[in-house]
């Protein structure tokens, strides 16, 4: 089956993190067995687009091409400088044609430009969001979260928040696994919502990972049982009111609203990987009831324990392998637009 195509802007003044991050995390070959998860193309002018920092890249394709993808990421680059109009005009038609288009950092100030995202919920780097909302008043700003979704459009806040809604687009499409297994590779968090707090520590990203990770670890062998707050604390060796301001400072939400989401992750990998009864594993990740359980997944993810299976469990694709190994034949459907058509069926909650 073909991968789903990334397009990615480049025009002047664009800087060289924000374009990196989506060909790192999206289209670099993590898994060789695998391959590149996306096809991820870089469109701009075929001779040349200047950096922020100086740096010269070569275009694979024009930007006339922009709207050719099935998703669009646009890079950030300094806010308060003129928009490239034929930016302005590819991203128009990108949404005319329904493709999914996502902004990191101060990308978002090209989208509503482009007038994108009008009457729609949005953020962007906490700094330049007081200009976002003098320039562009109609947009429903929330300045504190890490990313936001609304009706197919995407927008994160600064530096690796960018990474953070990079893992989510990939959980969307790929499920849990893979985006855990890419977070891996890149050394961070592997899941942090989008509607936790931009305002963190200066401590590097690699280190609040690797506390975060260890507490992860502990709670993952203690998820079957209710966790308190005392619990966690003793787990990282902290007093529980520590715990609390730490979560507040390096993650940006309560302990507990993190072992909730930790619940439902967990739950997702186990739907991908097992035939466990949904009513097994709504016990095994420390749902008391199997009714809760499955209110509680729809009301994160979007979709039903029952459906999340269906469209991202690895044993059907083992299933679907040895089919292939018996027949020596496997025949696919449609192209990008049947492609197009299942990625728009996908339901995304967005944060509140």
């Amino acid at each position: 089956m073909s991968r789903l195509s990334v397009t990615v802007p480049l025009t002047e003044g664009l800087t060289l993190f924000e374009i990196g991050m989506p060909l790192e995390a999206l289209g670099y070959d993590w898994d060789p067995a695998r391959g590149p998860l996306y096809d991820v193309i870089l469109c701009g002018d075929p001779r040349g687009v200047r950096t922020h920092t100086g740096a010269q890249l070569t275009p694979e394709r024009p930007l006339s091409a922009l709207s050719d993808g099935d998703m669009v990421v646009v890079p950030g680059g300094r806010p308060g400088r003129p928009i490239d109009r034929q930016l302005v005009h590819e991203l128009r038609q990108a949404a005319e044609r329904g493709t999914r288009i996502a902004a990191l950092c101060t990308g978002t100030f090209a989208l509503a430009e482009a007038g994108l995202l009008d009457g729609r919920r949005a953020t962007t780097h906490w700094r330049h969001a007081p200009l976002l909302q003098r320039m562009y008043p109609r947009i429903e700003l929330d300045a504190r979260a890490l990313y936001v979704e609304d009706n197919g459009i995407f927008t994160s806040a600064g530096s690796a928040a960018g990474l953070d809604l990079c893992l989510h687009l990939i959980r969307r499409d790929h499920g849990e696994r893979v985006a855990n297994t890419i977070a891996r590779n890149l050394v961070i968090a592997s899941h942090r919502d989008g509607d936790q707090a931009q305002y963190v520590t200066a401590e590097p990203l690699e280190d609040r990972a690797a506390w975060l990770n260890h507490l992860r670890d502990w709670l993952r062998r203690n998820l079957v049982r209710p966790v308190t707050l005392t619990e966690l604390g003793q787990a990282a060796n902290l007093s529980a009111r520590t715990l609390a301001r730490r979560f507040q400072r390096d993650v940006g939400t309560t302990p507990m609203r993190w072992v909730a989401a930790e619940r439902i992750a967990m739950a997702k990998e186990l739907l991908e990987a097992t035939d466990l009864t949904i009513d097994r594993i709504s016990f095994d990740v420390g749902f008391g009831s199997p009714v809760t359980f499955r209110a509680a997944f729809a009301r994160e993810v979007g979709i039903s324990p029952g459906l999340y299976r269906t469209r991202f469990s690895t044993r059907q694709e083992a299933d679907d392998s040895a089919t292939v190994h018996q027949t020596g034949e496997r025949t696919f459907s449609g192209g990008r637009a049947s492609a197009r058509a299942a990625r728009r069926s996908t339901a995304f909650r967005s944060p509140q």
